[in-house]
């Protein structure tokens, strides 16, 4: 009987338990569902903030002298000496390249010749017109006298008509003599090339006994050597289309150059490109891309800068002092009551911008007009004063919030502009 007892007890004490959880539980359950913040999103608030924007496009680039001349040869003929190295300074008139002249100068010597001969075939033309002539005007004198025919007067005017043009013949013999030992020696002189400007070789792409075309219309003749005037650097920089049409000439820019990661330099817009970059033959835009070329003169470059060196350009293409600006991913677009629409109806939906402010743990959209922005904020013109609190991320979340929408404010150290 005791056992029983026993047994009877230990049964009333886990219906108890039972309940007691069964109570836990039930508590728990009517606590979630009378939370009206049951289904609020997490989310981060930055206060606005004053400041100034400034605004920028930005690209590659390659460092060039603003003066560079490319050395190419203007005939067919074998490189014998190559007076220079790169990097060596040379002044105007130095020698830079010799090639072999044992062609050309066999051309001119026989222009030379060719001229020779044709000034003494001019020189007998020139003496039988005039023996001409005088035979000519006693023939006319005896004509007109009556003392011989008219078929004798013929055949004088006629032989001293066929001394008229041997003569002029020979005239124009001698001028194309002349003119093929222009050519000649002008042949000869592009054997010897010498530098054009002050400045330093800054590439050599030929070696001796390497022989060397000129170029036709359509193929571009061998590049012997490039001469750089190092006073004035430039950097030649590709600006995607979406920006260049933000740039103008005279604005500022922020260079830097990858052999120099410690250092900024700054220059100047001094042209724009008004045709795309091709690249490979082809137009960038058949390639998915259209870049320009924007010319940035540096201002302040310094003798160790190099034609080549890899670049980054930052150019200045508008500047904002003083302006209310919020974190660029804050920025939204819906409707005038902070709604998204889709369907049907999604396309005839006018859709403003605008940010989400936090107000008693809800979402409250707020129409703004924005202006320029830098890489991670923008400008707010209207719709907003600084120190408003508004939601800036997290961004998955702040593309389908919509005004009305419960939330709460994540408590991690907030984020400050650097």
């Amino acid at each position: 009987m005791a056992g029983f007892f026993y047994k009877l007890k230990r049964m009333k004490k886990r219906w108890w338990v039972l309940i007691g959880i069964g109570m836990v539980i039930l508590i728990m359950i009517l606590a979630n569902l009378l939370n009206p913040n049951r289904n609020a999103k997490m989310v981060m608030v930055e206060e606005t903030k004053r400041g100034d924007i400034i605004e920028m496009v930005s690209g590659p680039g390659t460092v060039k002298a603003k003066s560079e001349v490319s050395i190419s040869t203007y005939v067919l003929s074998r490189v014998i000496d190559i007076a220079v190295e790169e990097g060596q300074e040379v002044k105007k008139g130095e020698l830079l390249v010799q090639l072999d002249g044992t062609q050309y100068r066999e051309e001119v010597v026989r222009a030379s010749a060719g001229v020779r001969s044709a000034e003494a075939a001019l020189e007998i033309a020139e003496r039988q017109l005039v023996e001409g002539r005088e035979t000519f005007d006693r023939q006319r004198s005896l004509y007109e006298d009556g003392l011989i025919s008219k078929a004798e007067y013929d055949r004088s005017l006629t032989t001293y008509s066929s001394l008229e043009t041997a003569y002029r013949q020979a005239l124009s013999n001698l001028e194309q003599a002349r003119a093929l030992l222009v050519a000649a020696q002008d042949n000869l002189s592009k054997t010897r090339y010498t530098s054009p400007i002050d400045g330093v070789v800054t590439r050599i792409n030929v070696e001796e006994g390497e022989v060397v075309v000129p170029g036709t219309m359509n193929i571009a003749g061998t590049e012997m050597m490039v001469i750089s005037n190092m006073g004035v650097m430039e950097v030649e920089a590709e600006i995607d289309e979406t920006d260049v049409v933000k740039t103008e000439l005279g604005q500022e820019a922020q260079i830097e150059l990858d052999a120099f990661p410690d250092r900024l330099f700054s220059g100047t817009v001094i042209e724009i490109s008004k045709m795309p970059i091709l690249t490979e033959g082809l137009e960038s835009t058949q390639m998915g891309s259209t870049d320009y070329k924007v010319t940035v003169t540096l201002s302040d470059a310094t003798p160790d800068i190099l034609p080549g060196m890899s670049a980054t350009v930052d150019i200045i293409t508008a500047t904002s002092e003083d302006v209310v600006y919020v974190p660029i991913q804050a920025i939204v677009k819906r409707t005038e009551d902070g709604r998204i629409i889709e369907g049907k109806m999604q396309k005839r939906v006018k859709y403003v911008e605008g940010v989400f402010l936090i107000e008693d743990n809800e979402a409250v959209f707020r129409q703004i007009t924005t202006g320029i922005s830098d890489d991670q904020y923008i400008e707010v013109k209207d719709g907003l004063k600084e120190g408003e609190r508004i939601i800036s991320g997290p961004y998955k979340l702040l593309r389908k919030m919509e005004a009305g929408d419960k939330v709460i404010e994540m408590k991690e150290e907030k984020f400050e502009r650097p």
